[in-house]
């Protein structure tokens, strides 16, 4: 669990949650052509909200849905072409395991964690997302499962910018505001979305090259964007901050690299096209509901997503030390991540 309060609980319950992970281990990190599946990491996520062996039992038997992993039997000997295509997951997973076997999986691990983070938009955020759950469960087999959905999804986001006035990112987002883009067309993934918003014609004299704001402040817009808005492509882009910053702040780093920070910010510039770019002057108010509280209503909360999302908010509170996060957190656990209005 996040909070220490709950830590015991967790740990007598930790052998349990990796015993569930390995029963989904047969199912593919996606199905219906492209949908992730979000049955492991809401299961760690549950668990480090503290959820009881019920909870997460009855989570788990959500699996109807779920495709078997692909798996094309390919030979594991050379992995060259492997990255970014979807039907290498099978054979990542075999090879991930391969290297284990070998003693080969460590030395390769720091690189391909760079990899994914180098590309963390990928599979609508869902390839960071669902390994940093996975190393925080500590099963290996779901680690390599993670990772090899990450792997064989990984796409880099154009970076369409080649303005020469130089502005900030929130210059830039005021100047959209007060002259909004073209909406783009629906796309069936999240991905499509933010790949329409900045292949826009008209982006790239409206968008100077380069990071144009660090890794906190750009969390900061995000969460002002999704209280814009409540859309679901803005939930995601936050629960793949979290991310992003545990995968960094778990290898030593202080957070995210440039590369990791410039590839979201191509996301949250996509998003805000998308959204058809609104006022961020929005602010939620305080919570007066404690960390416990929080955890409990985020685990009564019936859409994955809202269980998620509540919990990223929780995470970012402490790793950012930003209580704006504590207040989004208990407004999500609350309400589920559409708010007050939903049905």
């Amino acid at each position: 669990m996040v909070i220490s309060d709950y830590g015991e609980e967790s740990q007598l319950e930790q052998a349990m949650l990796k015993d569930l992970l390995i029963e989904l281990l047969p199912y593919g990190g996606s199905y219906r052509g492209g949908l992730s599946n979000h049955l492991p990491m809401v299961l760690a996520a549950l668990d480090e909200l503290g959820a009881s062996e019920a909870e997460l039992r009855l989570f788990a038997a959500r699996r109807g849905h779920l495709e078997a992993v692909p798996d094309d039997g390919r030979d594991i000997a050379d992995t060259a072409g492997w990255l970014g295509e979807r039907a290498s997951e099978g054979a990542w997973r075999r090879r991930l395991a391969w290297e284990r076997e070998r003693g080969e999986w460590q030395a390769l691990w720091l690189s391909r964690v760079r990899q994914v983070l180098a590309a963390p938009a990928s599979a609508s955020f869902h390839g960071a997302i669902r390994l940093a759950y996975a190393l925080r469960s500590e099963a290996e087999a779901e680690v390599d499962a993670a990772l090899a959905y990450a792997l064989s999804h990984w796409q880099p986001l154009a970076l369409p910018g080649r303005a020469s006035a130089p502005r900030s990112l929130a210059e830039v987002l005021r100047d959209w505001r007060d002259h909004p883009l073209s909406s783009p067309d629906d796309g069936k993934l999240i991905m499509d979305d933010i790949e329409r918003a900045l292949a826009l014609p008209e982006l790239p004299d409206r968008l100077p090259p380069g990071l144009l704001a660090g890794a906190r402040e750009q969390r900061r817009i995000a969460r002002q964007l999704f209280l814009a808005r409540r859309s679901f492509d803005m939930l995601h882009l936050m629960t793949g901050w979290e991310a992003v910053l545990s995968l960094a702040r778990g290898h030593g780093l202080g957070d995210a690299p440039d590369s990791a920070a410039l590839q979201m910010q191509a996301a949250l510039l996509g998003m805000y096209i998308y959204n058809g770019c609104p006022d961020l002057s929005g602010r939620l108010a305080g919570s007066q509901a404690d960390i416990g509280e929080i955890a409990a209503m985020a685990r009564a909360q019936p859409d994955d997503h809202s269980v998620k999302l509540a919990l990223s908010c929780l995470r970012l509170a402490e790793l950012d030390d930003d209580e704006a996060w504590l207040a989004l957190a208990a407004d999500v656990a609350a309400h589920g991540w559409r708010g007050r209005a939903a049905v």
